[in-house]
């Protein structure tokens, strides 16, 4: 046999290991002080061989850990946020509600779900439509004054032109003597009011309110705060710059007038 034979061959290498094999098995099996002395000596070698691959060791584990940790934080905040949100959407819905029973307006509610504002007609988008019983042309507001108008409806969303559109216009009433005139809008949440005449009497800080003359919209909602007035006696009108009361730049649930 080949193994057989290459054994017999280095018989005298194959005898000097088993008798050392042995040698040692019968010396650590020994009990005595000096054994005792060598067992210490080789248990100090192997832990100091092996200390710097159970530091390794511990490296990674804290290292995983450590990444454990970020991972659990960031679901914390983010579930934080969530809350956050959540607790914020609830005085807002609380506060639509209180506004929706306390208006003497037939309003239904409804959520923003895209807002256009870079287009050539500046517009949202609400989650209610034919299915919710909505109809072209009726007006929007928020709980701070008017947000626009119904433009086109679909099956379950309608898209709304909104009060700072170039091309919107509303019929407005305008100080003590509840003056009539028109509210253009000029640039951002900016616009003024033309047909005023030089005589009547309009301060900073007062308020316009649709004048009720249109089918669109019922008398006396909020549509814009006078800035600035100023006659201009060539046309026999005052020029009067306003600011749009609602929060068209915030808009997340709004009521449209049915």
């Amino acid at each position: 046999m080949p193994i057989l034979k290459k054994i017999y061959n280095y018989k005298e290498i194959v005898a000097i290991i088993a008798t050392s094999f042995l040698s040692f098995i019968l010396f650590f099996n020994a009990q005595s002080p000096r054994v005792s002395a060598v067992k210490a000596d080789i248990a100090d070698i192997v832990t100091f061989i092996s200390t710097p691959k159970t530091w390794y060791q511990d490296l990674l584990t804290v290292k995983k850990e450590n990444q454990i940790l970020k991972e659990s934080l960031v679901q914390m905040q983010l579930l934080n946020a969530r809350l956050f949100h959540y607790k914020n959407e609830n005085i807002a819905l609380k506060e639509m509600l209180q506004f929706s029973e306390q208006s003497p307006l037939s309003l239904k509610p409804c959520a923003v779900v895209d807002l256009e504002l870079t287009s050539s007609i500046q517009s949202i988008i609400v989650d209610v439509g034919l299915n919710d019983f909505i109809l072209n042309e009726l007006g929007v507001l928020d709980m701070k004054g008017l947000i626009g108008k119904i433009i086109s409806v679909g099956k379950n969303a309608s898209f709304v032109q909104l009060i700072s559109d170039k091309n919107y216009r509303v019929s407005i009433r305008v100080g003590n003597e509840r003056t009539l005139g028109i509210f253009l809008p000029t640039h951002g949440k900016f616009g003024i009011l033309e047909g005023i005449q030089e005589s009547i009497q309009i301060e900073p800080g007062d308020i316009a309110y649709t004048s009720g003359i249109s089918d669109i919209y019922p008398m006396d909602i909020p549509v814009a705060r006078v800035l600035t007035t100023l006659n201009n006696s060539e046309s026999g009108f005052q020029e009067v710059s306003v600011e749009i009361i609602a929060d068209i730049y915030n808009l997340n649930y709004v009521f449209i007038i049915q």
